[in-house]
C-alpha cells in the first residue's frame, strides 16, 4: 500500500512533502479502519478508500500552500485502481512465499518469519500462537530478516512490502 500512496504522492509533484502526506494518510486510514463499524464495500484491499483519503491529505496540504502561488500542484492526476488480483492468485502467491520461507529458513526461524511474513501477525500475536516470549519473537524475527537479505531483491512485494527492511 504505501508504494501506491508514494506514487500518488509524486504524481502531484508534491515529493517535498512525501513522508509526511503518507504518514497523514495511514494515520487516517488506520483509525478508520480501526472503528468497529467501518466495513469495506468493494474487494480491493481497501485501496479505494485509501486513494480518496490520500487525496483529500493532498488537497489539504495544497490548500495550506495555496497562498504561495509557485504550489507544484495545478490540479490533482487521476490515479488508476487496478483490480485486485483476485483470491486465487492471492494465495498461489502466499503459497510459493511460503515454500520459499521454508526452504530458506532454519525450523526455528521459519514458524516466527511464516506468522509475521504470510500471516501479518504483529509479534504479540506471533508469541501467543507459539507461547514464547515476544522479546524472543523480536530476536528471531531479526534473524528472519538477516537470513532473507540475500533475496533481498527477489522477495519484494507490493502488497507484503520489503519484508527485509
Amino acid at each position: 500500500m504505501k508504494p501506491f500512496l508514494e506514487g500518488m504522492v509524486r504524481q502531484a509533484r508534491m515529493q517535498y512533502m512525501l513522508e509526511d502526506l503518507v504518514q497523514s494518510c495511514v494515520l487516517q486510514l488506520v483509525r478508520a479502519w480501526s472503528r468497529p463499524d467501518f466495513a469495506l464495500d468493494r474487494r480491493d484491499g481497501g485501496r479505494a478508500f485509501a486513494r480518496k483519503v490520500m487525496r483529500d491529505v493532498i488537497a489539504d496540504a495544497a490548500r495550506g500552500r495555496d497562498r504561495d502561488l509557485s504550489s507544484p500542484v495545478g490540479e490533482f492526476p487521476e490515479v488508476p485502481v487496478e483490480a485486485d488480483e483476485g483470491e486465487h492468485a492471492r494465495e498461489v502467491r502466499l503459497k510459493a512465499i511460503d515454500r520459499f520461507l521454508a526452504e530458506k529458513l532454519t525450523e526455528r526461524l521459519y514458524p516466527v518469519g511464516r506468522l509475521a511474513i504470510v500471516e501479518g501477525l504483529s509479534q504479540a500475536e506471533i508469541a501467543r500462537c507459539l507461547k514464547i516470549d515476544r522479546h524472543t519473537v523480536g530476536r528471531r524475527f531479526k534473524d528472519v530478516c538477516k537470513a532473507l537479505e540475500p533475496y533481498k531483491e527477489t522477495i519484494y512485494d507490493e502488497v507484503l512490502g520489503d519484508v527485509t527492511s
